[in-house]
């Protein structure tokens, strides 16, 4: 496969849909009307053949979950696999559009269902949903999911959005009027393509995250949960209660412990469909005979989140990166740039926000530059000091720290062994230190890696909710959102980043319906964090997948990744 640049690509796939949704709520395209009468995913969901669904589709996920609730195991790989068996009031279609689900229509100003000053939202569900055992799926399941996801002994790993409510009115089985706090630009694109929970199976229900229904969840979705043989597979099968019919009888998530044993079992055929390839696999999967690499440019920046609190104790300051000498000295020494020309093979791009290759990035701003006698001279001056180990020290501290992503991904793993030798040339220890994405992500609920903020430097990337970035991004910087398992166990902050211009300005981007005040908002809050070195942005990534050609209906896409739409996969 050849080397390409996918900025260009992503700039125009993204014009339409984040200006359309992050200058204001409007209208969106609907699906197509069913020829059944049946609700309906999306426009491209067909009626169902007559001889109904067919075949197994094995895809391989190199990760296992730690339990079945979105909300509360909140991880891609899980959330992925969640997408089967559950739906949202509303979804992205295959060209990156909001289309209703659960609802009759995607509330927008326009048709009524958003009020002017964007404070009041109302969604009218559609009739004939169920849940998998026929009861009803109804507008009090959506304001149930606010309250469990609120309740602060669910341990909820988010709260992003639902936190925005302030009521919701049932005023019957297919009516919700959502009343938000104040105008949350966000909501529609994001909050609303969370899965809605049934509250007659969760409701009461003690510590959920250790419950029965988190091993063997109810759905609502095209298929339902069959099976989960610890260490080697979940099986979903065919709904027979969803109006939305899949075309395959089944899909198993088969784990592998490893990318590269994914990569063997996609060359032997034992498993049709994988993602979350590194740039270090994709050429390779493009040498297999029947199977399909196909790359989509991803808003998925690779990054690296420095620890502002010290892991030992999250009340005091961290003891080397709560000084700002040290994380620009870092930046300026992690060679990005070499590493984008051999370990990622030419794919991507040295990153420089959160942002990238939108119509919201900040063209003024430019990848840290790579400069490690500048860093030494950075460090000298803020006191570290060579030690006679060669690891600068400064008041008793060594310069060294933990480096965390996930185990397994080959080509994370080399970044780290580059940048490691790159920052012992500048006199800092990085010692490496992975952990399974279930654990490198957990929650409080489960003693995660991020959940305790027991981290140095942690690095990922993630594929937002929704087409509006703004809601899941601010998370990750608000001081209201700083992560603390007695206090606040849903925040998403949990490198405990606190600024009050940032505070300010993202308050701008999530409430400020005027589209060009907004976008100033949006690129404000960009060069405050930019100057602060908190984030070391590494490259802009793709996202590669390898389907096999005994497979259809996979479509991947920038925002909806391939889970948007399992009711179409099938088997030829």
């Amino acid at each position: 496969m050849s080397k390409r640049n996918w900025s260009a690509i992503v700039t125009l796939a993204l014009v339409a849909v984040l200006l359309l949704a992050g200058c204001q709520p409007a209208a969106a395209p609907t699906a197509a009307p069913s020829t059944s009468g049946e609700p309906t995913k999306a426009a491209a969901t067909a009626v169902p053949a007559a001889s109904g669904p067919t075949g197994t589709i094995v895809m391989g996920v190199w990760q296992e979950p730690k339990g079945l609730i979105g909300c509360i195991f909140y991880e891609a790989h899980t959330n992925d696999i969640l997408d089967s068996m559950y739906l949202a009031p509303v979804n992205l279609d295959e060209n990156n559009e909001m289309v209703p689900v659960l609802l009759s229509e995607v509330p927008s100003v326009t048709n009524g269902g958003i009020s002017a000053d964007g404070k009041t939202i109302t969604l009218k569900f559609k009739d004939g949903f169920k849940w998998e055992d026929g009861q009803p799926v109804t507008s009090a399941d959506f304001k149930f999911t606010w309250q469990f996801i609120m309740d602060p002994e669910t341990k909820a790993q988010t709260t992003a959005g639902w936190n925005q409510i302030d009521s919701v009115d049932t005023p019957d089985a297919l009516t919700a009027v959502v009343h938000l706090q104040e105008a949350f630009v966000p909501f529609v694109p994001t909050t609303l393509t969370f899965p809605v929970l049934p509250k007659h199976a969760l409701e009461g229900v003690k510590d959920p995250g250790n419950s029965e229904f988190a091993r063997k969840p109810l759905g609502n979705g095209s298929f339902k949960f069959k099976e989960w043989v610890p260490g080697d597979h979940i099986t979903v099968v065919a709904s027979p209660t969803c109006p939305i019919q899949p075309k395959a009888e089944s899909i198993v998530f088969k784990f592998v412990p490893d990318i590269n044993t994914l990569l063997a079992l996609i060359r032997t055929g034992d498993v049709d469909v994988a993602n979350d390839f590194g740039e270090a696999q994709a050429s390779e999967v493009d040498k297999i005979d029947g199977v399909k690499l196909i790359a989509v440019p991803g808003v998925n920046i690779e990054r690296y989140y420095f620890n502002m609190r010290d892991p030992k104790d999250l009340s005091k300051p961290h003891p080397i990166f709560s000084d700002m000498n040290v994380r620009k000295a870092i930046a300026m020494a992690t060679d990005r740039f070499t590493a984008v020309d051999t370990v990622l093979q030419g794919f991507g791009k040295p990153a420089v926000t959160e942002v990238d290759n939108t119509p919201w990035s900040n063209t003024d701003l430019q990848p840290v530059p790579y400069d490690p006698e500048a860093a030494k001279k950075l460090l000298d001056e803020a006191g570290w000091k060579v030690g006679p180990s060669g690891i600068r020290e400064k008041d008793g501290v060594k310069l060294s720290f933990r480096h965390s992503t996930t185990a397994g991904n080959q080509t994370r793993e080399n970044l780290q062994l580059l940048f490691q030798q790159n920052l012992k040339d500048i006199g800092a220890e990085m010692v490496i230190e992975n952990y399974p994405a279930a654990t490198l992500f957990g929650g409080c609920a489960n003693n995660g890696v991020f959940g305790t903020g027991n981290f140095d430097v942690l690095g990922f990337a993630n594929k937002p909710t929704g087409i509006d970035l703004a809601a899941e991004w601010s998370d990750f910087f608000m001081s209201s959102a700083i992560k603390d398992c007695a206090t606040n166990p849903a925040g998403t902050n949990a490198w405990g980043f606190a600024d009050e211009g940032v505070d300010a300005e993202f308050a701008k981007v999530l409430s400020e319906l005027d589209p060009d005040k907004r976008l100033v908002a949006i690129k404000n809050v960009q060069k405050l964090i930019y100057d602060q070195y908190q984030v070391l942005y590494v490259y802009d990534r793709s996202d590669f997948y390898a389907v096999s050609d005994r497979v259809t209906g996979v479509n991947p896409t920038v925002f909806g990744g391939h889970s948007y739409n399992f009711e179409q996969w099938a088997i030829k």
